[in-house]
């Protein structure tokens, strides 16, 4: 079997092949059967960019997680069928290894293609797709790495979201195969104090809406993550208060713009936080989960050995405790947690509308992630077992009938 390789920051190199030899003996190797395959695989993969939610799990579906590091799994890489050539994927990460997502930089996703933005997160990804469908040229709304749009004809096929449709329209297709919940994280500077470990929703709504300053004797700092990052977005949706209303609150306390899910990022601006102070931002549960146990590249380990840890809800009369049970290196989602109507998201893989059907139809798309087949089973590559225990490594649950159907086609956007 060939092995495939995902690096976190991929380089993909061009390589020029000097063919040598006369006519006849082209013609002999023509006679002695199919050539093999010279180029490597992600010369012909899928190619996929946004949330920085599910880009580790990504990586095990494009055949390694936390790669060039001691911690690298391997797995057998998500394909399409053996008709259609077993295309795989490489999935581009939401920052460079090393980086951030506040400076996401460029990226070259085909061999001789343009240099462009690198999308870091669902919002940026889900951009770049519709301007791929619709011809317009792309560029991340801050920190441009080109300083003009570029354009993305046949250099993307998919995008990472881990949020459903927020713009009106058929251009996008949401694909849902799992499920997520948004979660806070929390840090208290001087004596430990128990109040901001559990937290209403109403309490929540009131800390970010401005309503609510102090828990427990602690002036509360919320903060937020970057613009247009899930964490962000989710958190203010489950809450019900608006990003005009929650951001003026996060900037007054200088932590408006925090590196999605790096507990870290959180940790380097709560350490200088005075005593009597605590601070609260949210985060993927599944990613928290995934670092915690040693699958997702950790971003957390200093955070939790300084005390950063996420805390519990009640949403209205419902009790749904922490976002997980057990303990590292063995946490699993809460399913009441999961499952919450409020708290609770689907993740999905989002393509062009036109690659369904039709003249712009892309079987590999379709038999990776798309359930074609009747009930009940289920023919999308993701849906299968192996891939979802994979999901489940990585902090994230299966749909139930109640939230979605994997591989369905039902959800369509603009972004």
């Amino acid at each position: 079997m060939k092995s495939f390789l995902r690096t976190r920051s991929i380089r993909i190199v061009a390589v020029l092949a000097i063919a040598a030899g006369t006519a006849g003996v082209a013609s002999l190797t023509a006679l002695s059967g199919p050539s093999a395959q010279a180029d490597p695989l992600f010369t012909t993969a899928e190619v996929g960019v946004g949330a920085d939610v599910t880009q580790d799990v990504y990586e095990a579906f494009s055949g390694a997680s936390a790669p060039n590091s001691s911690a690298t799994q391997w797995f057998t890489p998500l394909h399409s069928l053996a008709a259609d050539n077993n295309t795989t994927i490489v999935s581009f990460d939401a920052f460079p290894q090393g980086g951030s997502t506040l400076n996401p930089g460029c990226i070259t996703t085909k061999t001789g293609g343009p240099s462009f933005d690198r999308p870091n997160s669902s919002t940026a990804g889900l951009a770049a797709l519709n301007d791929l469908v619709t011809g317009t040229s792309f560029e991340n709304t801050s920190a441009s790495c080109t300083g003009t749009p570029v354009s993305l004809t046949g250099q993307i096929n998919f995008a990472r979201s881990a949020r459903g449709e927020k713009i009106a329209g058929t251009n996008l297709t949401f694909i849902p195969f799992a499920r997520d919940a948004v979660a806070y994280a929390y840090y208290v500077s001087g004596p430990a104090d128990s109040a901001l470990g559990s937290l209403t929703k109403a309490q929540l709504a009131g800390l970010y809406a401005g309503t609510i300053t102090t828990i427990g004797g602690d002036t509360i700092d919320p903060c937020l993550t970057i613009t247009g990052s899930t964490p962000r977005s989710n958190l203010e949706t489950a809450i019900g208060v608006s990003d005009s209303v929650a951001e003026p609150i996060a900037k007054a306390a200088g932590c408006d713009q925090i590196q999605q899910n790096s507990g870290n990022a959180f940790y380097t601006f709560a350490s200088g936080i005075p005593s009597g102070t605590a601070a609260i931002i949210p985060i993927s549960a599944a990613d928290w989960i995934g670092q915690a146990n040693g699958n997702n590249v950790d971003e957390s380990a200093t955070a939790r050995a300084n005390g950063v840890t996420l805390g519990a809800v009640t949403d209205g009369s419902t009790s749904l405790g922490l976002p997980y049970t057990g303990t590292a290196p063995n946490l699993v989602p809460s399913t009441t947690y999961y499952q919450d109507s409020a708290f609770g998201y689907n993740i999905f893989t989002v393509i062009p509308t036109r690659t369904l059907s039709g003249f712009g139809q892309d079987q590999n798309l379709i038999d990776m992630f798309v359930n074609t087949a009747t009930s009940p089973a289920n023919n999308a590559e993701i849906c299968q077992t192996y891939y979802q225990n994979i999901a489940h490594e990585f902090g994230f649950d299966s749909l139930t009938s109640s939230e979605g159907s994997c591989g369905s086609t039902t959800v369509e956007g603009n972004g």
